[in-house]
Protein backbone atom coordinates (compact mmCIF):
# COMPACT_ATOMS: atom_id res chain seq x y z
CA UNK A 1 0.00 0.00 0.00
CA UNK A 2 2.98 2.36 0.45
CA UNK A 3 3.42 2.71 -3.31
CA UNK A 4 -0.24 3.69 -3.72
CA UNK A 5 0.07 6.36 -1.04
CA UNK A 6 3.29 7.65 -2.58
CA UNK A 7 1.85 7.84 -6.08
CA UNK A 8 -1.27 9.60 -4.83
CA UNK A 9 0.86 12.28 -3.16
CA UNK A 10 3.08 12.49 -6.26
CA UNK A 11 0.02 13.29 -8.36
CA UNK A 12 -0.89 16.31 -6.22
CA UNK A 13 2.30 18.25 -6.71
CA UNK A 14 2.22 19.50 -10.30
CA UNK A 15 1.61 23.13 -11.24
CA UNK A 16 -0.27 24.27 -14.33
CA UNK A 17 0.99 26.41 -17.20
CA UNK A 18 -1.61 28.10 -19.43
CA UNK A 19 0.69 28.84 -22.37
CA UNK A 20 4.22 28.24 -23.52
CA UNK A 21 6.89 30.75 -22.69
CA UNK A 22 10.49 30.68 -23.75
CA UNK A 23 13.04 29.51 -21.24
CA UNK A 24 13.80 26.49 -19.11
CA UNK A 25 10.92 25.79 -16.71
CA UNK A 26 11.50 23.20 -13.94
CA UNK A 27 7.74 22.71 -13.57
CA UNK A 28 7.49 21.73 -17.22
CA UNK A 29 10.49 19.43 -16.76
CA UNK A 30 8.86 17.70 -13.79
CA UNK A 31 5.56 17.20 -15.58
CA UNK A 32 7.19 15.90 -18.76
CA UNK A 33 9.56 13.41 -17.10
CA UNK A 34 6.50 12.15 -15.22
CA UNK A 35 4.78 11.61 -18.59
CA UNK A 36 7.83 9.74 -19.86
CA UNK A 37 7.23 7.32 -16.98
CA UNK A 38 3.78 6.53 -18.33
CA UNK A 39 5.26 3.72 -20.42
CA UNK A 40 7.19 1.88 -17.65
CA UNK A 41 4.26 2.32 -15.23
CA UNK A 42 1.89 0.76 -17.76
CA UNK A 43 4.40 -2.04 -18.31
CA UNK A 44 4.98 -2.77 -14.61
CA UNK A 45 1.70 -1.92 -12.93
CA UNK A 46 -0.82 -1.96 -15.78
CA UNK A 47 -1.80 1.66 -15.10
CA UNK A 48 -0.13 5.06 -15.34
CA UNK A 49 -2.95 7.07 -13.77
CA UNK A 50 -1.06 7.83 -10.57
CA UNK A 51 2.11 9.11 -12.27
CA UNK A 52 0.36 11.44 -14.71
CA UNK A 53 0.33 15.15 -13.81
CA UNK A 54 -3.14 16.25 -12.78
CA UNK A 55 -3.16 19.23 -15.18
CA UNK A 56 -2.68 17.03 -18.26
CA UNK A 57 -5.21 14.61 -19.72
CA UNK A 58 -4.20 11.80 -22.04
CA UNK A 59 -6.36 12.02 -25.16
CA UNK A 60 -4.58 9.72 -27.61
CA UNK A 61 -2.21 6.77 -27.79
CA UNK A 62 -1.04 5.72 -31.23
CA UNK A 63 -0.96 2.18 -32.48
CA UNK A 64 2.48 0.65 -32.86
CA UNK A 65 4.07 2.31 -35.89
CA UNK A 66 7.28 1.48 -37.75
CA UNK A 67 9.87 -0.20 -35.53
CA UNK A 68 7.81 -0.63 -32.34
CA UNK A 69 7.20 3.10 -31.87
CA UNK A 70 4.31 4.67 -29.99
CA UNK A 71 3.45 8.22 -29.02
CA UNK A 72 0.87 9.73 -26.70
CA UNK A 73 -0.95 13.07 -26.84
CA UNK A 74 -2.03 15.04 -23.79
CA UNK A 75 -4.07 18.20 -23.38
CA UNK A 76 -3.84 20.81 -20.65
CA UNK A 77 -4.92 24.41 -20.19
CA UNK A 78 -4.21 25.67 -23.70
CA UNK A 79 -1.25 23.29 -24.07
CA UNK A 80 -0.82 20.05 -25.99
CA UNK A 81 1.92 17.51 -25.27
CA UNK A 82 3.42 14.84 -27.53
CA UNK A 83 5.26 12.08 -25.66
CA UNK A 84 7.35 9.52 -27.58
CA UNK A 85 8.08 6.08 -26.15
CA UNK A 86 11.70 5.04 -25.73
CA UNK A 87 13.34 1.79 -26.75
CA UNK A 88 11.58 -1.47 -25.98
CA UNK A 89 12.77 -5.06 -25.81
CA UNK A 90 11.56 -5.65 -29.39
CA UNK A 91 14.27 -6.47 -31.92
CA UNK A 92 12.93 -3.81 -34.26
CA UNK A 93 13.41 -1.13 -31.62
CA UNK A 94 17.11 -1.94 -31.31
CA UNK A 95 17.51 -2.23 -35.08
CA UNK A 96 16.30 1.37 -35.17
CA UNK A 97 18.97 2.42 -32.65
CA UNK A 98 21.79 0.65 -34.51
CA UNK A 99 20.70 2.03 -37.88
CA UNK A 100 23.06 4.95 -37.29
CA UNK A 101 24.59 5.74 -40.68
CA UNK A 102 23.76 9.34 -41.56
CA UNK A 103 21.60 10.53 -44.42
CA UNK A 104 21.19 14.12 -45.68
CA UNK A 105 18.90 16.17 -43.44
CA UNK A 106 16.78 17.02 -46.48
CA UNK A 107 15.87 14.59 -49.22
CA UNK A 108 13.49 11.88 -50.34
CA UNK A 109 12.87 8.39 -48.94
CA UNK A 110 11.00 5.75 -50.88
CA UNK A 111 8.56 4.04 -48.52
CA UNK A 112 6.42 1.20 -49.87
CA UNK A 113 7.38 2.36 -53.39
CA UNK A 114 6.18 5.93 -52.76
CA UNK A 115 8.55 8.91 -52.78
CA UNK A 116 8.28 10.70 -49.44
CA UNK A 117 10.08 14.08 -49.19
CA UNK A 118 11.42 15.03 -45.77
CA UNK A 119 13.26 17.98 -44.27
CA UNK A 120 14.97 18.37 -40.88
CA UNK A 121 17.27 21.29 -41.75
CA UNK A 122 18.12 23.70 -44.54
CA UNK A 123 21.93 23.34 -44.40
CA UNK A 124 22.96 21.09 -47.30
CA UNK A 125 25.79 19.68 -45.17
CA UNK A 126 23.51 18.73 -42.29
CA UNK A 127 22.95 15.01 -41.80
CA UNK A 128 20.82 12.92 -39.44
CA UNK A 129 20.57 9.44 -37.94
CA UNK A 130 18.95 7.09 -40.51
CA UNK A 131 16.91 5.04 -38.02
CA UNK A 132 15.48 7.99 -36.13
CA UNK A 133 14.86 9.99 -39.30
CA UNK A 134 13.00 7.07 -40.90
CA UNK A 135 10.91 6.60 -37.77
CA UNK A 136 10.05 10.31 -37.61
CA UNK A 137 8.88 10.20 -41.22
CA UNK A 138 6.83 7.06 -40.55
CA UNK A 139 5.21 8.70 -37.52
CA UNK A 140 4.63 12.01 -39.29
CA UNK A 141 1.18 11.38 -40.87
CA UNK A 142 -0.39 10.31 -37.57
CA UNK A 143 1.53 13.00 -35.69
CA UNK A 144 0.31 15.74 -38.04
CA UNK A 145 -3.22 14.36 -37.78
CA UNK A 146 -3.06 14.74 -33.99
CA UNK A 147 -1.59 18.25 -34.19
CA UNK A 148 -4.42 19.24 -36.53
CA UNK A 149 -6.83 17.84 -33.94
CA UNK A 150 -5.22 19.99 -31.25
CA UNK A 151 -5.44 23.02 -33.54
CA UNK A 152 -9.15 22.39 -34.09
CA UNK A 153 -9.56 22.73 -30.32
CA UNK A 154 -7.67 26.02 -30.33
CA UNK A 155 -4.45 24.50 -28.98
CA UNK A 156 -1.35 25.84 -30.72
CA UNK A 157 1.18 25.63 -27.87
CA UNK A 158 2.77 22.19 -28.09
CA UNK A 159 5.33 20.58 -25.82
CA UNK A 160 7.32 17.67 -27.25
CA UNK A 161 9.07 15.14 -25.04
CA UNK A 162 10.47 11.65 -24.79
CA UNK A 163 13.07 9.61 -22.93
CA UNK A 164 16.04 7.85 -24.57
CA UNK A 165 15.10 6.84 -28.12
CA UNK A 166 11.91 8.82 -27.50
CA UNK A 167 14.04 11.86 -26.71
CA UNK A 168 15.85 11.56 -30.03
CA UNK A 169 12.49 11.30 -31.80
CA UNK A 170 11.30 14.38 -29.89
CA UNK A 171 14.35 16.35 -31.05
CA UNK A 172 13.98 15.28 -34.68
CA UNK A 173 10.19 15.75 -34.65
CA UNK A 174 10.65 19.34 -33.49
CA UNK A 175 12.92 19.96 -36.48
CA UNK A 176 10.61 18.08 -38.85
CA UNK A 177 7.52 20.03 -37.76
CA UNK A 178 9.34 23.34 -38.08
CA UNK A 179 10.26 22.40 -41.64
CA UNK A 180 6.83 21.22 -42.82
CA UNK A 181 6.26 22.91 -46.17
CA UNK A 182 2.98 23.93 -47.79
CA UNK A 183 0.96 23.61 -44.58
CA UNK A 184 -0.03 27.12 -43.53
CA UNK A 185 -1.89 26.15 -40.32
CA UNK A 186 1.38 24.87 -38.89
CA UNK A 187 2.77 28.41 -38.86
CA UNK A 188 0.46 29.13 -35.92
CA UNK A 189 2.01 26.43 -33.71
CA UNK A 190 4.66 27.10 -31.08
CA UNK A 191 6.83 24.08 -30.26
CA UNK A 192 8.96 23.60 -27.17
CA UNK A 193 10.94 20.42 -26.58
CA UNK A 194 12.40 18.74 -23.51
CA UNK A 195 14.30 15.54 -24.36
CA UNK A 196 15.55 13.26 -21.59
CA UNK A 197 18.58 10.94 -21.89
CA UNK A 198 18.47 11.22 -25.67
CA UNK A 199 21.14 9.74 -27.94
CA UNK A 200 22.55 12.07 -30.58
CA UNK A 201 20.62 12.39 -33.83
CA UNK A 202 22.73 14.50 -36.21
CA UNK A 203 26.13 15.83 -37.24
CA UNK A 204 27.78 19.12 -36.31
CA UNK A 205 26.16 21.06 -39.16
CA UNK A 206 22.75 19.79 -38.10
CA UNK A 207 23.46 20.61 -34.43
CA UNK A 208 24.68 24.11 -35.32
CA UNK A 209 21.51 24.92 -37.26
CA UNK A 210 19.39 23.28 -34.55
CA UNK A 211 21.05 25.45 -31.91
CA UNK A 212 20.54 28.63 -33.91
CA UNK A 213 16.89 27.97 -34.76
CA UNK A 214 15.52 26.34 -31.59
CA UNK A 215 18.02 26.55 -28.73
CA UNK A 216 19.11 30.16 -29.03
CA UNK A 217 15.45 31.17 -28.71
CA UNK A 218 15.19 29.04 -25.53
CA UNK A 219 12.67 26.53 -26.86
CA UNK A 220 14.63 23.27 -26.94
CA UNK A 221 16.36 21.42 -24.09
CA UNK A 222 18.18 18.18 -23.47
CA UNK A 223 18.20 16.92 -19.87
CA UNK A 224 21.09 14.52 -19.30
CA UNK A 225 22.65 12.55 -16.48
CA UNK A 226 26.41 12.76 -17.24
CA UNK A 227 26.90 9.22 -15.89
CA UNK A 228 24.40 7.88 -18.46
CA UNK A 229 26.07 6.23 -21.46
CA UNK A 230 23.17 6.60 -23.90
CA UNK A 231 23.56 10.35 -24.60
CA UNK A 232 27.13 9.56 -25.71
CA UNK A 233 25.80 7.28 -28.46
CA UNK A 234 25.89 6.47 -31.37
CA UNK A 235 29.57 5.52 -31.62
CA UNK A 236 31.27 8.51 -33.21
CA UNK A 237 34.40 10.57 -33.44
CA UNK A 238 34.57 14.21 -32.38
CA UNK A 239 36.80 16.26 -34.65
CA UNK A 240 35.91 19.43 -32.79
CA UNK A 241 36.71 19.17 -29.09
CA UNK A 242 34.51 22.19 -28.44
CA UNK A 243 31.61 20.90 -30.53
CA UNK A 244 28.19 21.81 -29.25
CA UNK A 245 27.08 19.06 -26.90
CA UNK A 246 30.61 17.84 -26.21
CA UNK A 247 31.09 19.91 -23.06
CA UNK A 248 30.26 17.23 -20.51
CA UNK A 249 31.94 14.02 -21.60
CA UNK A 250 35.00 12.62 -23.30
CA UNK A 251 34.52 11.62 -26.91
CA UNK A 252 34.87 7.97 -27.85
CA UNK A 253 38.24 8.81 -29.39
CA UNK A 254 39.38 10.27 -26.07
CA UNK A 255 38.21 7.17 -24.25
CA UNK A 256 40.12 4.88 -26.58
CA UNK A 257 43.32 6.92 -26.50
CA UNK A 258 42.97 7.38 -22.71
CA UNK A 259 43.70 11.07 -22.51
CA UNK A 260 43.45 14.56 -23.86
CA UNK A 261 46.84 14.66 -25.58
CA UNK A 262 46.08 16.15 -29.02
CA UNK A 263 48.61 14.03 -30.88
CA UNK A 264 46.89 10.81 -29.74
CA UNK A 265 43.52 12.22 -30.73
CA UNK A 266 44.84 13.20 -34.15
CA UNK A 267 46.47 9.80 -34.54
CA UNK A 268 43.19 8.09 -33.72
CA UNK A 269 41.28 10.19 -36.25
CA UNK A 270 43.92 9.66 -38.94
CA UNK A 271 44.00 5.89 -38.50
CA UNK A 272 40.41 5.03 -37.64
CA UNK A 273 38.13 7.80 -38.98
CA UNK A 274 37.75 6.48 -42.51
CA UNK A 275 37.62 2.74 -41.62
CA UNK A 276 35.07 3.45 -38.85
CA UNK A 277 32.89 5.45 -41.21
CA UNK A 278 33.19 2.76 -43.87
CA UNK A 279 32.31 0.02 -41.38
CA UNK A 280 29.21 1.78 -40.06
CA UNK A 281 27.95 2.69 -43.53
CA UNK A 282 28.61 -0.80 -44.90
CA UNK A 283 27.00 -2.57 -41.93
CA UNK A 284 24.01 -0.24 -42.15
CA UNK A 285 23.34 -1.35 -45.72
CA UNK A 286 22.62 -4.76 -44.19
CA UNK A 287 20.44 -3.15 -41.52
CA UNK A 288 18.54 -1.28 -44.24
CA UNK A 289 17.79 -4.60 -45.93
CA UNK A 290 16.61 -6.07 -42.62
CA UNK A 291 14.28 -3.11 -42.09
CA UNK A 292 12.98 -3.31 -45.64
CA UNK A 293 12.40 -7.06 -45.51
CA UNK A 294 10.96 -7.24 -41.99
CA UNK A 295 9.18 -3.98 -41.13
CA UNK A 296 8.54 -1.55 -43.98
CA UNK A 297 9.77 -1.48 -47.58
CA UNK A 298 12.28 1.37 -47.89
CA UNK A 299 14.87 2.85 -50.19
CA UNK A 300 16.95 5.37 -48.29
CA UNK A 301 19.06 8.23 -49.66
CA UNK A 302 22.77 7.53 -50.03
CA UNK A 303 24.62 7.67 -46.72
CA UNK A 304 26.92 10.63 -46.15
CA UNK A 305 30.54 10.05 -45.16
CA UNK A 306 30.10 11.45 -41.67
CA UNK A 307 29.57 9.92 -38.25
CA UNK A 308 30.64 13.01 -36.33
CA UNK A 309 27.57 13.02 -34.08
CA UNK A 310 26.98 16.05 -31.86
CA UNK A 311 24.36 16.46 -29.13
CA UNK A 312 21.43 18.80 -29.83
CA UNK A 313 19.34 20.83 -27.44
CA UNK A 314 20.43 23.25 -24.73
CA UNK A 315 21.96 20.86 -22.23
CA UNK A 316 20.98 20.73 -18.56
CA UNK A 317 22.83 18.24 -16.40
CA UNK A 318 21.38 16.20 -13.55
CA UNK A 319 23.24 14.48 -10.73
CA UNK A 320 24.01 10.78 -11.26
CA UNK A 321 21.42 8.56 -9.63
CA UNK A 322 22.10 6.97 -6.25
CA UNK A 323 20.11 5.78 -3.25
CA UNK A 324 20.79 8.10 -0.31
CA UNK A 325 22.07 6.48 2.87
CA UNK A 326 19.41 8.20 4.95
CA UNK A 327 16.46 6.86 2.94
CA UNK A 328 14.89 3.40 2.68
CA UNK A 329 16.73 1.10 0.31
CA UNK A 330 13.90 -1.37 -0.21
CA UNK A 331 10.51 -0.12 -1.25
CA UNK A 332 8.20 -2.50 -3.08
CA UNK A 333 4.92 -2.40 -4.90
CA UNK A 334 3.68 -5.35 -2.83
CA UNK A 335 5.11 -8.08 -0.65
CA UNK A 336 5.30 -10.55 -3.54
CA UNK A 337 7.76 -8.28 -5.42
CA UNK A 338 10.29 -8.02 -2.59
CA UNK A 339 12.72 -10.47 -4.15
CA UNK A 340 12.67 -8.56 -7.44
CA UNK A 341 13.81 -5.25 -5.96
CA UNK A 342 17.58 -4.95 -6.10
CA UNK A 343 18.75 -1.56 -4.77
CA UNK A 344 22.38 -2.22 -5.72
CA UNK A 345 21.38 -2.88 -9.29
CA UNK A 346 19.01 0.10 -9.31
CA UNK A 347 21.75 2.43 -8.08
CA UNK A 348 23.65 1.79 -11.33
CA UNK A 349 20.65 2.20 -13.59
CA UNK A 350 21.58 5.72 -14.61
CA UNK A 351 19.45 5.60 -17.75
CA UNK A 352 16.05 4.61 -16.33
CA UNK A 353 13.26 7.18 -16.80
CA UNK A 354 12.12 6.94 -13.19
CA UNK A 355 15.65 7.64 -11.99
CA UNK A 356 15.61 10.75 -14.16
CA UNK A 357 12.37 11.71 -12.43
CA UNK A 358 14.00 11.27 -9.01
CA UNK A 359 17.03 13.30 -10.14
CA UNK A 360 14.79 16.12 -11.41
CA UNK A 361 13.06 16.31 -8.04
CA UNK A 362 16.39 16.25 -6.22
CA UNK A 363 17.79 19.14 -8.27
CA UNK A 364 14.76 21.39 -8.73
CA UNK A 365 12.27 20.34 -6.04
CA UNK A 366 14.31 19.29 -2.98
CA UNK A 367 11.36 19.38 -0.57
CA UNK A 368 9.40 16.96 -2.74
CA UNK A 369 12.51 14.82 -3.14
CA UNK A 370 12.78 14.49 0.64
CA UNK A 371 9.26 13.09 0.75
CA UNK A 372 9.87 10.38 -1.84
CA UNK A 373 9.16 6.89 -0.62
CA UNK A 374 9.61 5.05 -3.91
CA UNK A 375 13.22 5.61 -4.96
CA UNK A 376 13.26 3.27 -7.94
CA UNK A 377 10.95 1.02 -9.93
CA UNK A 378 11.19 -2.74 -10.32
CA UNK A 379 12.70 -3.94 -13.57
CA UNK A 380 10.49 -3.58 -16.63
CA UNK A 381 10.69 -4.64 -20.24
CA UNK A 382 11.09 -1.14 -21.62
CA UNK A 383 13.55 1.66 -20.89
Amino acid sequence: MRIVAFLFLLNLSYSTYPQLREGFDPNEVKSLIALCNSYPFLDIYGSDSLILPKELKKVFTSEVIGMDNVFQVYEGDGVGVINFRGSTSATSSWVQNFYSAMIPAKGVMKIDSIDVPYSFASDTNAAVHSGYALTTVLLAPKLIEQINSLNEKGIYNILITGHSQGGALAQLSHAYLENVLGNEPFTQNVYKTYAFANPMCGNKEFADEYKRRYCDINMNYSIINPADLVPKLPINYQEDRNAYGNLFYKSWADLITKGDVPKFKNMFLTIFKSPLTNYINFSNLAIEKIVSNSYVSIEMPDYVRDINYVQTGSIHLLEPFSIPEDQPKTTKANEDEEKNDNPKKASFSQHKPYNYYVAVLKKYFPEEYKEIDLLYLPENRNE
